[in-house]
């Protein structure tokens, strides 16, 4: 688990630096030369989207997402486990009955491109697809650590 969340680390780290090098690029041809390129904006575009869908569950926990939990941290802990349970739950469901449309669209975008760089609508969103697949394992993952033993830990 260890290798795979370096390599998904990695491609953050990769993820990210395109998207600098790119804004770095629009920056100096369009201040320093005075001929700004359209490709660095696309390409800076689709790596932010890359990036914030990659890191989003593959690589944050969810005590590392901004969450609204104060009346949920008020709770004694079998009725907090109980809305957790519900609330994970109803989030996986949600997004595995989302699961077939979402890559039904996905793929049907790929009909069309980028205006500039011609990449494929399909891979510039297929970042989405595997947000959603992680979402879906991560609610199950923490569904079996609820109804586990030490549930309380993973409150």
């Amino acid at each position: 688990m260890k290798t795979f969340r370096r390599a998904c680390e990695l491609v953050s780290a990769a993820l990210f630096a395109t998207m600098f090098v790119a804004f770095m690029i629009q920056i100096i041809s369009r201040y320093v030369f005075n001929y700004p390129v359209q490709w660095s904006l696309e390409l800076c575009s689709l790596s932010y989207i890359w990036l914030v869908f990659w890191s989003s569950d593959l690589l944050m926990t969810e005590k590392q997402h901004i969450r609204f939990d104060l009346l949920y941290h008020m709770m004694p802990t079998k009725p907090r486990r109980i809305v957790a349970i519900a609330n994970t739950a109803a989030l996986g469901i949600i997004f595995l009955i989302a699961l077939p449309t979402t890559f039904e669209y996905i793929a049907f975008m790929g009909r069309r491109s980028t205006l500039i760089l011609h990449i494929p609508l399909d891979i510039a969103y297929a970042c989405f697809g595997i947000f959603m697949l992680a979402v879906i394992l991560n609610a199950a993952i923490r569904l079996k650590q609820l109804f586990g033993p030490s549930w309380q830990q993973h409150l």
